[in-house]
């Protein structure tokens, strides 16, 4: 089973007809633009029309954050007004 994103945020949905028996199935994107697919051929479809892995993992930990502009940073020197960022914990 995976999750995908459709290529364009403008796509809600998308129709894969079934080599063996000609069916259509209709993958239709939830409210988070992801769809859930539990056939490997159609995963693999999809992904040939330029759908992708969603990124299911949230926010990561730790990190830097700038104390002048607020901005929210992976490494020391801010990337927005070039201050010093402190360290989240």
């Amino acid at each position: 089973m995976a999750r995908l994103c459709l290529p364009d945020g403008a796509v809600r949905g998308v129709d894969i007809q079934g080599a063996q028996l000609g069916t259509t199935t209709s993958y239709t994107a939830g409210r988070d633009g992801t769809v859930t697919v539990n056939n490997p051929q159609h995963e693999r479809a999809l992904r040939e029309l330029g759908a992708f892995s969603a990124n299911l993992g949230g926010r990561p930990r730790g990190g830097w954050h700038c104390p002048d502009c607020g901005f929210a940073a992976f490494i020391r020197k801010c990337s927005r007004c070039g201050g010093t960022c402190e360290r989240e914990s």
